[in-house]
């Protein structure tokens, strides 16, 4: 879709004001550096207020240099004059390092929540705001630190590795409008499904969780349903379901019983089958809502597929946001940690703006181009009055 959103607003009016900053205030971002002990005791040439900004500068412009994107930077944080030198990459490394990841992650996950509200399209089923959790790998740089620290996948050609060591990460997103509200990354080795469990915490009343096969167990069904969220997940077909009642839907209720060993009484969830046109695979939802009036299964079966929305939430980040190889820039493990929460919480500014303006536009957040929002970012981005100015 075109950038003029219905002919009334623009993508570019919207991120001219300073999305980062907007997005991320600077009196949060000092308050987490004080909290971290980076506030300088004496005046830097990079200070860590900068260095943050700067990070997520550069999950913005994956092409540019270090020196480069922080010359400008640096002008529009009033450190442009003469008398200013752009400082050297070791430098500017040096500061990411004083940085580290902890700041970054801590002003991310205090900023990052659903963004959706009651009247944006696209984002509720009936009573529910649609969510999924997921995971994917994320390729970083192929250096001694990184390797020992994160691993990586097996191959079955030439020495039995592939080129680059990967994190695995797992994230939990609004359906309807891509933002991502928690997020977890580990080693390559760690468990997609533990990950996926560590966000329990994030869920709430009134979200419908929509998530793939490989997440169910009894206990993660469990923990996740005492959030007081509703559940709609796809198990695998092997998995003993005996009705022990029909419903008038076509759906059934199943009685679960955990192991003794577990000490978990026995639970009933609703299942679903069913398949898809011109397929003979048979799909199987479970579900923690009971009563077919308040969601009948053919409706749950058509929102459950709206749950690869989250595959396009790592598209976005991977194809957007990263270079052409998809490769994170950190050649440390302290530096990957921080530029993953970078890059998160660069696409959450770039959502908050695109839902901003679709829903003064009474459209879908999902009709406005990822690319074209983060393309009118990177032209507005350098605009002295995006920034703040530098701290007297």
């Amino acid at each position: 879709m075109d950038l003029e959103v219905g002919g009334r607003l623009s993508l570019a009016d919207q991120a001219a004001i300073g999305v980062l900053t907007r997005t991320f205030p600077v009196e949060l971002v000092d308050r987490v550096i004080d909290q971290y002990w980076r506030r300088e005791q004496r005046t830097r040439a990079l200070p860590a207020r900068l260095v943050f900004y700067f990070t997520l500068v550069l999950c913005l412009f994956p092409h540019e240099s270090y020196r480069s994107a922080m010359a400008i930077l640096m002008s529009v944080f009033g450190r442009g004059g003469r008398g200013y030198r752009v400082p050297t990459t070791g430098s500017i490394g040096d500061a990411r390092r004083r940085l580290g990841a902890g700041p970054m992650e801590t002003v991310a996950r205090a900023v990052m929540k659903p963004v959706a509200q009651q009247e944006t399209r696209g984002a509720w089923y009936r009573e529910w705001l649609l969510t999924a959790v997921d995971g994917t790998t994320f390729t970083v740089p192929d250096t001694e630190d990184n390797e020992r620290e994160f691993g990586r996948p097996g191959s079955g050609r030439g020495e039995g590795r592939t080129a680059y060591p990967q994190i695995q990460a797992a994230c939990l997103v609004e359906v309807g409008t891509h933002a991502v509200f928690d997020a977890r990354m580990d080693a390559y080795a760690a468990g997609e499904a533990m990950l996926i469990e560590e966000m329990f915490p994030s869920l709430r009343p009134g979200m419908l969780v929509l998530a793939d096969r490989h997440v169910y167990s009894f206990r993660r069904w469990l923990a996740a349903a005492a959030t007081g969220a509703d559940l709609a997940w796809r198990v695998s077909a092997n998995l003993g379901l005996l009705p022990a009642q029909r419903l008038g839907d076509g759906s059934f209720i199943a009685e679960i019983t955990p192991p003794k060993s577990s000490g978990q009484r026995p639970f009933r969830l609703r299942a679903i089958e069913y398949t898809l046109p011109g397929s003979q695979e048979v799909y199987r939802l479970v579900t923690t809502v009971l009563d077919p009036v308040r969601a009948p299964a053919a409706e749950l079966a058509a929102v459950y597929h709206q749950r690869w929305d989250i595959e396009g939430f790592f598209k976005q980040v991977k194809s957007v946001q990263l270079n052409e190889e998809k490769i994170f820039r950190s050649k440390s493990p302290e530096g990957v940690r921080q530029e993953f929460w970078a890059h998160l919480a660069v696409h959450y500014a770039t959502m908050c703006v695109q839902v901003d303006a679709a829903g003064q536009a009474l459209l879908d957040p999902d009709r406005l181009s990822h690319k074209n929002t983060v393309r009118v970012l990177r032209s507005r981005i350098w605009r002295p009055e995006s920034f703040p100015p530098a701290p007297q």
